[in-house]
């Protein structure tokens, strides 16, 4: 079987610092920045199909490193950092089906580089960088859960590991908190972490095999997939990762496929298709030693 990394479509503009939602047989990929400005557009594509792409209504708020979940088929973009390289606490509510966007409850406090998933008709946002005294100097492990009904938010239970620029994917019963960095001074984390909302516990479960910040990250039925980063933005600030790997949820154990992207990548997004293909999309890319900001989209059959 051929499992090389196809070239798809590219998005109509470059981006890093984004985020990704799917909703029915769309994805939505918002905000973020081509390294000279802080966008608010959003585009889509269909997950299936040629995956061509077009521009929908944008985000009331410019944003890039937000954090973006789906809860009732609505997307929320959550906090992030605004084009005056500040972090905010607003939050915005994207409905699909009518191509609106309306306010919902702010956060309690500003974050950037948090990362959100929807699970149980709840939004939880963890993590991130708190604040505008020094907002990239130490991640916080503290984690927010938005009750859509009540409007209201609240915390639940820290995270064992502060980090940013990680990855929360919700699978089954669960929220997996991947990766990250622990502050701007520190490598990248390797560590994952699962949070049941029954008992508002996080316990730690098997590292993945490769230390990544700000990776791509997906669920693919009963798979988490995890794609490129940057290992070591203190010893080397342009090492973009190549490799995927995927954790079997059911058994806990983590598979290094042999698939490596064209280039290495880091802010990048994933999503998934329903032929089991992991789309990587936009990103900063390590080409020949230089970074850039990229529209490319690779789709890769998982084995």
């Amino acid at each position: 079987m051929n499992v090389s990394w196809k070239y798809r479509p590219p998005m109509l503009s470059p981006r890093f610092a984004h985020d990704v939602a799917t909703v029915g047989d769309d994805v939505f990929v918002l905000g973020g920045s081509d390294g000279k400005v802080v966008f608010g557009s959003v585009e889509t594509r269909k997950v299936t199909g040629g995956g061509a792409w077009h521009y929908v209504s944008p985000m009331p708020t410019p944003r890039g490193n937000h954090a973006v979940g789906v809860v009732g088929g609505l997307v929320y973009a959550a906090a992030g950092i605004t084009p005056d390289e500040r972090t905010t606490d607003v939050v915005e509510v994207y409905d699909p089906a009518a191509d609106e966007w309306r306010p919902s409850p702010s956060l309690p406090v500003p974050i950037g580089a948090a990362s959100a998933a929807g699970l149980g008709g709840k939004l939880y946002v963890a993590g991130g960088f708190v604040g505008d005294s020094d907002p990239e100097e130490h991640a916080t492990d503290a984690v927010l859960a938005f009750d859509p009904a009540a409007r209201r938010w609240a915390p639940v239970a820290p995270m064992l590991t502060p980090r940013a620029r990680h990855r929360l994917i919700a699978a089954g019963k669960h929220l997996y908190a991947l990766g990250g960095l622990p502050s701007r001074q520190q490598n990248a984390l390797d560590s994952v972490e699962r949070y049941c909302p029954e008992t508002d516990r996080w316990e730690s479960v098997a590292p993945m095999r490769k230390r990544r910040g700000a990776p791509g990250a997906v669920r693919v039925g009963d798979r988490i997939v995890v794609v490129g980063g940057g290992p070591a933005p203190v010893e080397d600030p342009t090492a973009r990762d190549r490799t995927t790997e995927v954790l079997d949820v059911r058994t806990g154990e983590w598979v290094l496929l042999g698939t490596l992207l064209p280039h290495g990548r880091a802010s990048l997004v994933c999503a998934a298709t329903p032929a089991h293909r992991v789309l990587a999309i936009g990103g900063n890319a390590n080409l020949y030693g230089s970074l850039v900001t990229v529209p490319d989209v690779l789709s890769l059959k998982l084995p």
